[in-house]
């Protein structure tokens, strides 16, 4: 620890501004180790951080003591995103796992090898936290046994590991934290939203955590997400006016597909469901890519790809509700974005 410099990140980092939370102490990157700089995730410069959930993060960062964060919400919210984005600019290298139905705690201690003829211990990944001052992030938390996560109390209250496999005790270093993500709040099954492969949580579990939900963005925040995240190499094809239309119309579409699953509760064959960030940002770049390579881009070349972004993989209650408001919300825009291809080229002719 003595050899590692540490330095205060303040709210400006994140796109922030300074009254939105104290600055928290994270890594001089250059008193890293490199094994440990490796680790630190890549800056995503247009990664969106909203003022409360960066204000959580910061309280639980300054004065968790140890305590783990359970960041909850909706496939494609941003819970893994905005997790590595926050150690990123703190400069804290990560180690993630992600846990399965028949996971048990050795696979986060670690095993031992066989390398070059010699029986070595690997250390796993909750070690090379602990013993590094890296955070240990752990995803699809509730896919795991309940009593996986019993047995791994000692991890959760930031105390020594006992590895019984070769009997030392593994002291936390200072800097280490743990973040888990997950759709559910780990003591509800919520199997209405159809996440059917997860497990009802131990209560003194959940009780250990600090909790962040994450919904998604707002309408408007999505949008100029949507729209500032476009490749280059697709933006390059169309009027600015257009190409923000179409981010502005599928933000939409996501934001009314969200009120519209939060307002239902009449089971998952029939539940509309939320289009996430993640399923807009594909079929951004098909509408984009179809345009600007002159294909279909009428109502069944839309369908089509909608379909294939999304709407393939839902019952057929869901589905025709989803297309319906997708059409609805993108309209004609796929034409007029292949019509202002063609107005570009005609003025680069004419140059």
């Amino acid at each position: 620890m003595s050899d590692l410099l540490l330095t205060p990140v303040p709210a400006a980092r994140f796109g922030l501004s300074a009254d939105t939370f104290s600055a928290c102490l994270g890594y001089t990157t250059d008193s890293l180790p490199v094994f440990s700089k490796t680790r630190i995730p890549v800056i995503n410069p247009r990664h969106f951080f909203t003022p409360g959930h960066c204000r959580t993060m910061s309280l639980w960062w300054r004065l968790s003591k140890g305590e783990p964060l359970y960041i909850s919400g909706p496939s494609g919210s941003g819970k893994t995103s905005t997790a590595l984005q926050f150690c990123a600019r703190l400069g804290m290298p990560v180690v993630s796992v992600t846990a399965r139905a028949r996971m048990d705690r050795r696979e986060l201690i670690g095993h031992w090898s066989v390398r070059g003829g010699e029986t070595v211990w690997v250390d796993g990944p909750a070690l090379l936290a602990w013993k590094h001052g890296w955070v240990l992030l752990i995803n699809e938390f509730s896919a795991a046994p309940a009593d996986m996560w019993v047995s791994c109390n000692d991890i959760l209250e930031g105390l020594p590991i006992d590895n019984e496999a070769t009997g030392l005790l593994v002291e936390r270093h200072p800097m280490t934290r743990v973040i888990v993500t997950d759709n559910t709040r780990g003591h509800s099954a919520e199997i209405d939203d159809g996440f059917f492969g997860r497990q009802i949580q131990d209560r003194s579990v959940i009780d250990r955590f600090w909790h962040l939900r994450m919904e998604g963005l707002a309408e408007a925040d999505e949008a100029g997400l949507l729209e500032a995240e476009t490749p280059e190499s697709l933006r390059s094809h169309f009027r600015p006016d257009t190409l923000s239309r179409l981010c502005r119309a599928r933000a939409k579409a996501g934001a009314d597909s969200r009120s519209a699953a939060n307002a239902q509760a009449i089971g998952f064959e029939s539940h509309a469901v939320p289009i996430s960030f993640r399923t807009l940002t594909r079929l951004r770049d098909m509408i984009l890519a179809t345009a600007a390579e002159g294909g279909e881009t009428g109502r069944e070349g839309l369908l089509g790809l909608i379909r294939t972004a999304f709407t393939e993989a839902l019952d057929c209650t869901a589905r025709e509700t989803a297309e319906t408001l997708l059409v609805t919300a993108i309209g004609r825009i796929p034409g007029d974005l292949r019509r202002s291809v063609r107005a570009a080229s005609d003025e680069t002719e004419a140059v």
